[in-house]
């Protein structure tokens, strides 16, 4: 793969993913943060391809890379759909040089508005925007933990015997510790007075103490290229948003958002059928549909209006292509555009789609 950054370009090998990620890292930390933020070109080796929909798929990979358990960067949160920093990260050697990478392509995608694949807890996204976590995130790494903050404030505890000190045992690479919630707090009393301080310090210890190191790296990354003052206009759902797009695909929205174009129009026979088969696709194959045109999984802030193309705004589009057996949707992922054959009939269109997606996903070109 090649990645230019302006005017430099570096050569990235992508036979294996492990590398882009190892190599785009290096390239990162080598590369100027000026001449980063004047723009990105990506060519993986051995591809034609180029455009803004390689650098989307670039941004895609990384992005899964990330949240690959191989670095020990990240694990998932208890939904499973969530991510968040590893407090036990460091059996990577590396873990800090990553998790700051990590920050910057974060930065790097969110200046150049790319989204990314993933998504990670509420308390995550408060630490990039420096706020304070509360005792409810901590639902989302040990919900019965968090019921049990829950209780402890909502009921008086003076008559119950818990002998609850400042002080919490935790887990440090399978052996349990007792780690003080503030100095001399194994000899300090959990009262119905300071009850309150106790449930927010444990918070902090779990959510933000336990994973500082690796919180400050990824900020150390960020911050390069999203500078607190700008990034602290956003809340956490905000910034959720900003980041990786919504999770949900509107079908409707979607249709409402579609340019047509080399013959197509909303009426067209073909059209019709088109529509019908993505309402029925499962929500994973329209998100596969999603990135064979555009290069990107998710949909950005406000929906398909705003899908960005190579040029600025850019809507879904689709083209007209003459009808030759067999033949296969393509697409052109720096236009948003889908190459759709002019087919027979919904059912040929349906089964050539399905082949396109499930074969093709992440290409520029099918035959």
């Amino acid at each position: 793969m090649f990645l230019c950054s302006s005017i430099v370009w570096k050569t990235i090998n992508r036979i294996l993913e492990d590398s882009i990620f190892r190599s785009s890292c290096e390239m990162v930390s080598k590369s100027t943060n000026e001449k980063l933020k004047q723009g990105i070109a990506v060519r993986f080796h051995g591809e034609e391809g180029m455009g803004q929909g390689v650098v989307r798929e670039w941004f895609d990979i990384l992005s899964n890379e990330i949240i690959n358990p191989d670095y020990a960067l990240f694990t998932q949160s208890a939904d499973g759909t969530t991510f968040q920093p590893n407090s036990n990260s460091s059996v990577n050697p590396d873990h800090l040089n990553y998790f700051q990478f990590a920050g910057q392509i974060l930065g790097l995608a969110l200046y150049h508005r790319q989204l990314v694949n993933i998504y990670f807890t509420r308390s995550f996204y408060k630490h990039i925007l420096g706020i304070p976590v509360s005792y409810q995130d901590v639902s989302s790494i040990d919900p019965e933990y968090a019921k049990n903050l829950q209780w402890i404030l909502d009921n008086d505890i003076s008559d119950l015997g818990l002998e609850l000190t400042f002080s919490v045992e935790t887990d440090v690479f399978g052996a349990m510790e007792e780690v003080p919630l503030k100095p001399g707090g194994s000899s300090i009393l959990v009262t119905q007075d300071n009850k309150a301080e106790y449930v927010q310090l444990v918070t902090e210890l779990r959510m933000t103490r336990a994973i500082q190191p690796q919180i400050n790296a990824f900020l150390q990354g960020f911050h390069t290229f999203i500078p607190p003052s700008l990034i602290q206009l956003f809340d956490e759902y905000e910034l959720e948003l900003l980041l990786s797009g919504m999770p949900e695909i509107d079908v409707e929205d979607w249709c409402r958002n579609t340019e047509y174009t080399s013959g197509y129009d909303p009426e067209d026979p073909v059209i019709q059928w088109f529509w019908k088969v993505v309402r029925r696709l499962t929500q994973e194959e329209r998100v596969l549909l999603l990135q064979f045109v555009t290069g990107s999984s998710r949909v950005p802030h406000g929906g398909f209006a705003f899908l960005m193309g190579g040029s600025g705004l850019q809507k879904f589009t689709i083209a007209a292509v003459p009808y030759t057996s067999n033949l296969l949707p393509t697409s052109s992922t720096c236009i948003n555009m889908l190459k759709l054959p002019e087919y027979p009939n919904q059912e040929v269109l349906r089964d050539r789609l399905l082949v396109a997606l499930h074969c093709g996903s992440y290409g520029y070109t099918m035959a």
